[in-house]
């Protein structure tokens, strides 16, 4: 069971992220944009960090430089979950350093997969 931080300004796309994932016994914490998500990785230590790209302030590319360069969060993996779909935005994300990338609409079976490789096998 991981801890998992869910970063979207999208109320149905955290809904149904939440949704997919909850039978997996999971637990969860919500956050809308960049700012917030690093305040609640700092504080909640997270497992695992799902975070969209597109979002008021500081977005999820900012947010996930942010948290890799912070001695206090660079050990929490984060895995990227956008409808930015394009090669260029993924190679971006990941050299932001995101763990993986996952494109909206994100499956079930994808995000349990990155889940369980990056959260629960360290």
């Amino acid at each position: 069971m991981a801890r998992v931080l869910i970063v979207d300004d999208s109320p149905t796309d955290k809904l149904a992220m939440y949704s997919m994932l909850k039978k997996y016994g999971h637990n969860f914490i919500f956050a809308e944009d960049g700012d917030s998500a690093i305040a609640a990785a700092k504080e909640k230590q997270p497992d695992i960090i799902l975070m969209d790209v597109i979002m008021p302030q500081v977005n999820g590319f900012q947010a996930t430089r942010k948290l890799a360069q912070d001695k206090a969060t660079a050990h929490i993996p984060v895995v990227i979950v956008s409808s930015k779909t394009q090669e260029s935005d993924v190679f971006w994300g990941l050299r932001q350093g995101a763990k993986a990338y996952v494109c909206k609409p994100a499956q079930e079976a994808e995000l349990a997969a990155v889940i369980q490789q990056y959260a629960l096998t360290h």
